[in-house]
C-alpha cells in the first residue's frame, strides 16, 4: 500500500513517537510510506535520517483549512497515496478535506478519550470525511461511540505498541548515565517522562518523592520533559527540600541511553481523557522496569497490580509514596517486576502486533 502518515502538532511527545514508530515498522512490511507535520518539526527531521520521506505542511489556522486541505491533496494525487492516516485534530480535518472525492481511503488515530466534535465542520468530517478511527484504546473507543455517535463498526481499537530494548545498548549506557545524573550504585533511581502540564499530576508526584526521602535517603528523581509548569514545580522541590535529588533534564531525544538508568519507573496523570495510553508506560515495559503510576485511563492495561507494579489513586501522594517504598526497599520484588514487565510486553505491546493490525484496518477500508 502507498500511505501518508499525518500529524498537526507543534511538540514531540508519545504521539509523535508513535507516527515515527508506524512509520518505520510498516515500511518494514513493505509499504511505501510517507510522514506529513508542521515545518522545521523534529518528526520530519526524524524521518529524514531514516529516509521516510518527509513532507512539511504548515497545519495551522482555522481560517486556512481550505488551502491546507489543498495543498495536502496535491501532495496525496502527487505520490498515489491510498490512504492517509491523520493523528491530530487540524490534519484530520484537512485529510478528510483532502479525501474527499477521491478513491483515497481516510484512516483517523484517536489518542485521547476528549470528544472529536465541537461544530458542524466535526460532525461532518466525523459522519462523511472519515472512513475508520483507530483508538488506542477501549476507552476512547467508548467516547467515539457513546458521545460523539459514530457507528461502533467503524472503530477499531489498536493498542500502541514499541520497539524491545536493545538489552546490549542498555547495559553499555545505564553505568554512564548513572554517572552522569550523580548517582552511585546503591542509588535507586525513579525515572518519569512526561510533559510538565498540569494533567500529569506532577505536584503530587513531588509531594510522594518528599515522603519517600523521608524514609530513603539515596535516590534520585529524574523528570524528563519540559513545558508551562517547569519555574512553578522547581520552586515546589525547593520548598519541599527535595531539590537536591530532583533533576528536571528538560525535553530529551536520549531516551533510550535514560530508561536503561531508571530503577523504576512512575507516572502520576490525573485524567482519562488526555492520558489514555501513554508511550512512555509502554516504554517502561520494554525496558523491563517496575511501574508505579496512578490508576488512570489504560494504565490499568498497562501495569500488572502486584505483579508488574502498582497502581494508586490520581492525586494521592501518601499512597503514591507507600506504593514507591514498598519497590524501593525490596531489590527481589524489583526485580521480579520487570521481568513481569517485560514479560506483558513482549505478550501485548510489541510494536509488531500493532503494524499488523493497523494495516488490516487499511486493508479492510480499500476493500
Amino acid at each position: 500500500m502507498n500511505i501518508l502518515l499525518t500529524n498537526a502538532t507543534d511538540i514531540y511527545s508519545g504521539g509523535e513517537e508513535y507516527v515515527l514508530i508506524l512509520a518505520r515498522h510498516l515500511r518494514l512490511r513493505g509499504h511505501t510510506v510517507a510522514v506529513s507535520a508542521l515545518p522545521g518539526h523534529l518528526l520530519l527531521e526524524k524521518c529524514s535520517q531514516e529516509q521516510i520521506p518527509a513532507i512539511p505542511i504548515n497545519y495551522r489556522g482555522m481560517g486556512r483549512v481550505f488551502t491546507v486541505a489543498h495543498e495536502l491533496r496535491g501532495h496525496l494525487r502527487a505520490r498515489r497515496i491510498e490512504v492517509v492516516h491523520s493523528n491530530a485534530n487540524y490534519d484530520r480535518t484537512v485529510a478528510a478535506m483532502a479525501a474527499a472525492f477521491t478513491p483515497i481511503r481516510h484512516v483517523a488515530g484517536i489518542h485521547s478519550a476528549h470528544s472529536i466534535q465541537f461544530n458542524i465542520t466535526h460532525w461532518l468530517r466525523n459522519k462523511w470525511g472519515i472512513d475508520r478511527f483507530i483508538t488506542d484504546a477501549d476507552a476512547g473507543r467508548d467516547v467515539l461511540v457513546d458521545t460523539n455517535h459514530i457507528p461502533g463498526w467503524k472503530v477499531t481499537t489498536v493498542p500502541i505498541g514499541f520497539e524491545e530494548t536493545d538489552k546490549a545498548k542498555a547495559a553499555r549506557v545505564r553505568p554512564v548515565t548513572r554517572a552522569a545524573l550523580g548517582a552511585t550504585d546503591r542509588t535507586v533511581i525513579i525515572g518519569n517522562v512526561a510533559r510538565l502540564v498540569p494533567f500529569k499530576g506532577h505536584r503530587y508526584l513531588l509531594e510522594a518523592i518528599a515522603l519517600v526521602r523521608k524514609e530513603i535517603r539515596d535516590i534520585l528523581f529524574p523528570i524528563v520533559g519540559d513545558g508551562e509548569l517547569e519555574a512553578d514545580l522547581r520552586a515546589q522541590a525547593k520548598q519541599l527540600g527535595i531539590e537536591d535529588v530532583v533533576r528536571f533534564l528538560g525535553f530529551r531525544d536520549d531516551l533510550d541511553d535514560l530508561y536503561p538508568a531508571f530503577d523504576i519507573y512512575c507516572h502520576s496523570s490525573l485524567e482519562l481523557a488526555s492520558e489514555m495510553f501513554p508511550l512512555a508506560v509502554i516504554r517502561a515495559l520494554s525496558a523491563g522496569l517496575p511501574v508505579v503510576s496512578t490508576r488512570v485511563g489504560g494504565i490499568p492495561a498497562m501495569v500488572l497490580e502486584g505483579s508488574s507494579g502498582h497502581l494508586v489513586p490520581p492525586a494521592d501522594p501518601a499512597a503514591f509514596a507507600a506504593a514507591l517504598l514498598l519497590v524501593i526497599r525490596d531489590e527481589g520484588r524489583r526485580a521480579a517486576m520487570g521481568a513481569a514487565s517485560l514479560a506483558l510486553f513482549h505478550q501485548k505491546y510489541h510494536v509488531t502486533a500493532m503494524a499488523e493490525k493497523i494495516e488490516s484496518v487499511y486493508r479492510e477500508v480499500l476493500a
